[in-house]
């Protein structure tokens, strides 16, 4: 356990719930928070709880280098607790040992083969079936012709990349993405297997959790009243739910996870809670938990918090993109932010506000690196394109 004043280590500090730890940990609780990404616009490096920011080179793409850029900062600024965003923690887990090293730091997350077990969702999904957890009838393939008879054997189905993230690499014949993405275009290997499952009706649900060695300490659950271009959630709702608790208590009990996790469930009339996938970093959820919800569960936590319902964020610029260019939903969308707070434009810190328009300057670093011409999916993509993992062989 880190001093009870931790130095932290934020990474991947564009991600909205990475702004919301930022400012919550420094501004509201005063801990001392250095905050890194891959280039200075980012949001979260410009918040008043980042004492320092400082801009790493691209795990993605330089993983190596990003490691050793993590290790010197650690060394330089005597860092207590290393608290990872997103899949970066991928790239730190599998040289935890070169990072401990003889190092006073705590290392807040899994061990690799946690991350990897949940990070494939054919594994995820096996995972589930093991534990007892419901789940829709799931097909893996790994070649164009199983793809192709898996989407033959429902009148309606869901397809997805089993290392596919944010909304993207997804196709089906059913509800608002269908027809974006022909069956012939889906080209599955042995290397980036696809899964195929049946459409269920239902709504969309999320979990984010804090948990120690197995032990849940911090539960939220969440809907989205909005999304962007029906994908990602850009309002974020909490709700009860036993079922997302018990299910995550369930996986977390299995694998001795320790770090954030997060769920994506589909909620049948019924009231099932079919399980979708589970991102190993935290979502959007630590959004609607208190500052002292947040510091307590991950340095002196003490039993189970569960966030109550009726409490609501949102990532204003996004709500207000999305009226802007679909006036006729516009009435809707301020219906949906009602009595939300703002994510990146926190009281007295609103820095991050504008460097999340300055960022999109990132959207062409994006473009440029993969070579691609301007796509409908490429504000959602360029959000990670540098700090994610595919699936590949980890050194």
């Amino acid at each position: 356990m880190a001093a009870d004043t931790p130095r932290i280590l934020v990474t991947s500090a564009r991600m909205p719930f990475a702004v919301d730890e930022i400012h919550k940990l420094g501004e509201e609780i005063g801990h001392s928070v250095i905050a890194t990404d891959t280039f200075k616009q980012s949001p979260g490096m410009h918040s008043k709880g980042a004492d320092q920011a400082i801009v790493t080179r691209p795990p993605t793409q330089d993983p190596d280098g990003f490691v050793e850029d993590v290790i010197a900062i650690i060394d330089e600024h005597k860092v207590d607790w290393v608290l990872p965003m997103f899949e970066e923690v991928f790239y730190l887990a599998a040289n935890r040992t070169k990072v401990q090293g003889d190092r006073d730091v705590t290392l807040f997350y899994p061990e690799l083969d946690a991350l990897l077990e949940v990070n494939d969702k054919s594994t995820f999904a096996e995972l589930c079936k093991r534990l007892e957890l419901p789940l829709a009838e799931t097909i893996v393939c790994t070649t164009p012709e199983e793809f192709v008879a898996a989407t033959q054997r429902w009148e309606h189905w869901f397809g997805r990349a089993t290392f596919g993230r944010g909304g993207l690499d997804v196709i089906t014949n059913t509800g608002p993405l269908a027809g974006e993405t022909a069956v012939e275009d889906i080209k599955p290997t042995e290397q980036d297997p696809w899964l195929v499952q049946e459409f269920l009706v239902g709504t969309d649900r999320c979990s984010w959790s804090i948990v120690h060695e197995g032990e849940v300490v911090l539960h939220a659950t969440y809907e989205h009243p909005l999304a962007i271009d029906d994908r990602g959630g850009i309002v974020f709702a909490s709700v009860d739910s036993p079922e997302s608790l018990a299910a995550t208590q369930k996986i977390a009990k299995e694998l001795n996870w320790t770090g954030q996790i997060s769920m994506d469930y589909l909620v049948t009339e019924d009231g099932t809670h079919y399980m979708v996938e589970c991102n190993p970093r935290p979502t959007a959820g630590c959004t609607i938990a208190t500052a002292e919800e947040l510091d307590t569960a991950l340095f002196r936590p003490d039993g189970l918090v569960v966030v109550p319902a009726g409490r609501k964020k949102m990532i204003k610029a996004a709500v207000l993109r999305d009226a802007l260019l679909h006036p006729s939903r516009a009435k809707g969308d301020f219906a949906a932010a009602k009595g939300a707070k703002g994510v990146y434009d926190q009281r007295k810190d609103h820095m991050p506000l504008i460097y999340s328009a300055l960022s999109l300057r990132h959207v062409l670093a994006y473009r440029k690196a993969l070579g691609i011409e301007r796509n409908k999916e490429q504000l959602v993509a360029a959000q990670f394109f540098d700090i994610l993992y595919d699936g590949s062989p980890l050194s």
